[in-house]
């Protein structure tokens, strides 16, 4: 286990969250007062698992709320189809830039 202050956290940031890769566990100190910790992720669980775990926390305790309708994100190559305008007007004004 680490111990960290706020300030050298964020000046070190990268060198921490390597500890954690490796295993350590890194609390975050303010003034000499625990504020925070990092602790690797639980063996054999996914990151779907674990995002899913989150939200459900982040349900219960309020900090998110769920969608209520059926929403459907479309594919990026369905946003702008070849024969759209956006598509034209890209085309023409690439076309002057060249």
């Amino acid at each position: 286990m680490i111990t960290v202050g706020i300030r050298n956290l964020r000046n070190a940031l990268s060198r921490y969250l390597d500890l954690v890769k490796q295993g350590e566990k890194v609390i975050i100190t303010d003034h000499n007062r625990i504020v925070a910790e990092i602790v690797p992720p639980q063996a054999g669980q996914s990151e779907s698992e674990m995002l899913q775990k989150y939200l459900s926390e982040q349900i219960k305790s309020g900090g998110v709320i769920k969608a209520s309708g059926n929403f459907r994100i479309e594919p990026k190559d369905a946003a702008v189809q070849k024969d759209s305008d956006l598509e034209k007007i890209y085309t023409e004004t690439r076309s002057e830039r060249v």
